[in-house]
């Protein structure tokens, strides 16, 4: 597989969003809050699209693209990275997210997902040259291929590059979980997450980056 690793350019914002919608579509991190899975394929799109649209130039975007096919994507926050104005998200269509789905499990999904990143967030205040990783995804007709591990190692080359000294995310699968213990990470703070009867497991990872 001869996978081409680069920064993501304005035109694939859109492919992007889609990848990241296919290989969320299962995870309880959606499912939970949205079980009908037309309502969240809307939500999922509508929420990565303008999370994109609107952090494009802010935050940095790397994909990986197999015989220019898009094969994964991720969304990396430096330590400078500040999160757009209110405006800025309106500017950019984010009332149109309300028109994917029911307001209140919307809202109630963006309560979760702020406080699952909190852990990450606080931690990237603790030093210096900490990078957060805002999102990873691998379309799912890559999965199993080895290309989240190349990718891995190519956004830690990169943050490596640009002065970086530790990565952070979150993640509420315990597969991937497992997938980055292997690689290197260490959970640092563990919660759970509870809608509707359904429980869901958050685990934020770190790890100091070497060459």
């Amino acid at each position: 597989m001869s996978l081409e690793f680069r920064k993501m350019n304005k035109g694939e914002i859109r492919e992007a969003a889609e990848l990241a919608t296919r290989a969320f579509d299962d995870y309880e991190y959606f499912t939970n809050w949205f079980p009908d899975k037309e309502e969240r394929s809307r939500v999922q799109f509508a929420i990565i699209w303008h999370e994109y649209k609107t952090n494009f130039g802010v935050a940095t975007y790397l994909v990986a693209k197999e015989a220019g096919v898009l094969a994964a994507v991720a969304q990396l926050n430096p330590p400078s990275y500040r999160k757009p104005s209110d405006l800025c998200y309106f500017l950019h269509g984010w009332l149109r997210v309300y028109n994917a789905g029911d307001k209140q499990r919307i809202d109630d999904w963006l309560a979760m997902d702020a406080a699952a990143g909190k852990a990450c967030h606080n931690y990237q205040k603790t030093g210096e040259g900490i990078w957060y990783a805002s999102s990873l995804t691998v379309d799912p007709a890559f999965q199993g291929t080895g290309v989240g591990t190349r990718f891995i190692e190519y956004w830690e080359d990169y943050v490596i590059e640009n002065g970086g000294k530790q990565l952070v995310f979150f993640t509420n699968s315990e597969k991937n979980l497992n997938f980055y213990l292997k690689r290197g990470y260490e959970v640092f703070d563990e919660r759970e997450f509870e809608y509707n009867g359904n429980r869901m497991g958050s685990w934020s990872l770190k790890k100091i980056l070497h060459r």
